[in-house]
């Protein structure tokens, strides 16, 4: 009870603290800062590669793809495009059962010309996951398409289970010239990492520079060293993986928690067929920053809705929720419990959104009906928009559940005065 009751302490400091800004809800209430470490080594005997997701959204999940029509199987880490509805997979990094690794990090924007001597193709990243099994096939693969519309926000760091890397930017590939090989938020061909204002890269190659081994150790240790703990809305490390390339063996860590692993076998999931795994799934037992982290995050998303296009219909705020709480039809389930759904009513008074507050109470109490603070809530609303008697209706019905409800109580009285 103490945990819950502090997580809705946090929250409401967050919303509150949110203040005019989240009133626009625009996608700065979400931000799209995002940052990525991502890392690849081999000694000969063994070939690892490791990633730290940065994001903002909270419900990352795994797909797993088996082998069809000629194409390689490949588990991919990622969202789901259509968020909280089951769609399209938005792809961050894939690992096929040849050992071919991927994954993407975010740069600065490049535009590239379209070549006509070249295809078209909007997917490269999958392209290569499917029909590749060597860094050389990938490289080559990039070689012969032009990229989506020309435009580059981002790169990609590429390894097999050979030995092999590179990273493949807009303007050219960079092979491994050590043991290791790490990507960042800056292009190599365009900035000196010691020059660069990432920090990360720089911690990470020292770490390399100082191992006497390629271990999965020293790749947790890296990972764990270069991620990201920003909880004000910008992003945070969601999930963190370390693949063995020649086994297939994956080790995922949720959240930042590099105490608690989860390990995987690509080969045997694959076997299974096609499945979806939501990574908070895995680890039933969630730390509190990453509970906290992702009960904030919903709520934000449930605000946005209920500001952008209100709390009832089909894109409203209770149709969000219904969404998220569906049984079974949605790997980013996430129920939301009475205190959450009583704070964001309490932010929509706030942003003097009395009739929107006066239906999120409502759903409140059909989903709730014995919650003293949503009648408190209603009582609120209704005062604010001069219906004195329906204030002090729901203010009486709040403490016939709760006589201890000092805030209804104050309410109460001065409305009968």
């Amino acid at each position: 009870m103490k945990t819950r009751i502090l997580i809705i302490i946090l929250l409401t400091i967050v919303i509150k603290g949110a203040g005019a800004q989240a009133l626009k809800l625009s996608t700065a209430s979400l931000s799209d800062e995002n940052h990525c470490t991502i890392i690849y080594a081999s000694d000969g005997a063994n070939s690892l590669a490791g990633n730290n997701e940065d994001w903002t959204n909270p419900f990352p999940i795994i797909w797993f793809q088996p082998a069809k029509d000629g194409k390689f199987g490949y588990m991919g880490f990622g969202l789901q495009s259509g968020w909280p509805k089951m769609e399209d997979y938005q792809w961050e990094g894939a690992v096929n059962e040849k050992g071919l690794f991927y994954d993407y990090a975010t740069t600065e924007e490049v535009k590239v010309p379209r070549d006509p001597n070249k295809s078209d193709c909007w997917w490269l990243s999958g392209k290569i996951i499917e029909e590749c099994s060597t860094v050389d096939e990938a490289i080559q693969v990039f070689s012969e398409y032009n990229f989506k519309d020309g435009v580059w926000k981002g790169h990609y760091m590429i390894g097999d289970r050979f030995g092999n890397s590179a990273i493949i930017e807009p303007h050219g590939v960079i092979r491994r010239e050590h043991s290791y090989q790490i990507a960042t938020n800056f292009l190599l061909s365009r900035t000196d990492p010691e020059t660069s204002n990432d920090p990360r890269y720089r911690l990470a190659s020292r770490l390399f520079e100082q191992a006497d081994t390629i271990s999965l150790d020293l790749f947790r240790r890296i990972l764990a060293d270069t991620h990201m703990e920003t909880y004000n809305g910008s992003s945070v490390t969601i999930y963190s993986y370390i693949h063995d390339l020649a086994k297939g063996d994956v080790y995922i860590y949720n959240f930042h928690d590099y105490d608690r692993v989860v390990k995987l076998n690509i080969h045997d999931e694959l076997k299974k067929g096609k499945h979806t795994v939501l990574i908070s799934s895995l680890f039933p037992d969630e730390n509190f920053a990453a509970e906290t982290y992702r009960a904030t995050y919903v709520v934000t998303m449930m605000l946005r809705k209920a500001l952008q296009n209100g709390v009832t219909g089909e894109d409203g705020a209770i149709a969000f929720l219904k969404a998220m709480d569906a049984p079974e039809s949605n790997p980013a389930r996430y129920c939301l419990g009475e205190e959450y759904l009583i704070a964001g009513g309490n932010t929509l008074i706030q942003y003097n959104k009395l009739n929107e507050a006066i239906e999120m109470y409502n759903y409140v109490l059909e989903e709730y009906p014995q919650s003293s603070d949503a009648y408190k809530g209603l009582g609120d609303a209704y005062m604010k928009v001069g219906n004195k008697d329906l204030a002090i209706e729901n203010y009486v019905k709040s403490l016939e559940l709760n006589p201890n409800n000092e805030s209804a109580k104050k309410m109460l009285k001065q409305l009968q005065e």
